[in-house]
């Protein structure tokens, strides 16, 4: 974690266990740099530090006069004429180089979410194509979620279900990291979360050291904080895994983007791992120059926030782990034991139990444990 990283979750998160305010230290047994809580050096994970907007979105009541300032820095609640929210639009978000017909395409989007790119929710990017023959150039505006977004989106989705933002922790361990996304030097956070219905679920984000350096020629965030990248891309799957309302809304309106940006590369890339919409598996593929069969891996469609099914692994053979399922209370206590006991990822597990997803999983974790143990 650089530097730059610490300084950015020391400004933006608290003690995941405590709540109290973090700090940077030199860790006297490494000599490293590590961001820690002083009050207690043993707590780990890190929360959001919730500002009065991000709890007024996310459907908290709070005091009227805050609730008012905050509502006349908004654009969606109607307060603007048209030309004047267009005009809002392009001055806040220059780097877009939005005209009036696509800076209204993107408001739309952002009504039809209940988003405000005002208050930092979602965020325009454009892309250019150029037509060979014609010279001329296309536009297209895709609409990105940023992680206050995605929050959002599943509280005001799911408000039954909504108990607040996942904890989040980086992940070190290199075998962990080398059986999730095949990098065992890749940025990779756990975010673990609660509902009000007391289901707990678990999600790993991560950014690749190849990632890494395409983001770095580009000059993109990716680049100068791979680690808060791999962080928001936890949460984000967090949300899409533990509130399916809101991954079927995003999905109907992704697959609108993907159809608007059909022609440029760029925009299918950054939707597919942004949104991750595609879960259709596809069959491996050859290499094309030589005709060698790929490396024994398949993985979704889309880059970045994929997810990678690694070879079958060989199976213990013998009696099952001496482990009581009973202590198996979570999807990710579950995940860990399966990968300990008998070598099983996320994927295998998901075949072993006989679903695609963890979302069609009805069995609590202890059941699932046993079905797994049953086989073996």
């Amino acid at each position: 974690m650089t530097y730059e990283e610490m300084k950015n979750i020391v400004a933006n998160q608290v003690c995941a266990q405590c709540g109290s305010e973090l700090t940077i230290r030199t860790n006297p047994e490494t000599g490293n740099l590590e961001v820690w809580c002083p009050h207690h050096p043993d707590h780990h994970g890190y929360a959001e530090r919730e500002t009065y907007t991000q709890a007024m979105r996310r459907g908290e009541e709070i005091h009227p006069a805050i609730k008012d300032r905050i509502e006349k820095k908004m654009i969606l609640p109607g307060g603007y004429p048209l030309s004047t929210a267009l005009a809002l639009i392009k001055v806040r978000f220059p780097r877009a180089d939005m005209d009036d017909p696509s800076a209204a395409l993107f408001l739309m989007d952002c009504m039809r979410l209940d988003l405000d790119p005002l208050l930092g929710e979602i965020v325009p990017v454009t892309f250019r194509s150029t037509d060979k023959s014609t010279g001329e150039v296309h536009k297209v505006v895709t609409p990105i979620l940023t992680e206050d977004g995605w929050l959002s989106l599943c509280a005001r989705a799911c408000p039954d279900r909504w108990a607040g933002p996942p904890i989040t922790e980086p992940v070190t361990d290199k075998e962990f990291k080398k059986d999730l996304c095949d990098d065992e030097t890749a940025w990779v956070w756990k975010a673990t979360g609660k509902t009000k219905d007391g289901y707990e679920s678990v999600a790993y984000g991560w950014l690749k050291q190849s990632e890494y350096k395409r983001a770095k020629e580009a000059h993109t965030p990716a680049g100068e904080l791979p680690g808060n990248q791999a962080r928001v891309r936890a949460i984000k799957r967090w949300v899409r895994e533990t509130f399916p309302e809101a991954k079927a809304k995003m999905k109907e309106l992704t697959s609108e983007w993907l159809t608007r940006g059909k022609d440029i590369e760029e925009v299918q890339e950054v939707i597919a791992a942004e949104y991750h919409i595609v879960t259709e598996i596809q069959p491996p593929k050859g290499d094309e120059k030589t005709g060698e069969p790929p490396a024994a891996e398949i993985r979704e469609e889309g880059k970045g926030d994929e997810t990678v099914l690694s070879p079958p692994k060989p199976k213990k053979i013998g009696a099952p782990a001496a482990r009581d399922p009973y202590t198996i209370k979570t999807f990710g206590d579950l995940y860990q034991a399966c990968r300990e006991d008998f070598q099983l990822d996320r994927q295998q597990i998901w075949a072993e139990l006989n679903v695609s997803s963890q979302e069609e999983i009805t069995d609590l974790p202890s059941e699932c444990y046993k079905k797994i143990i049953a086989v073996r």
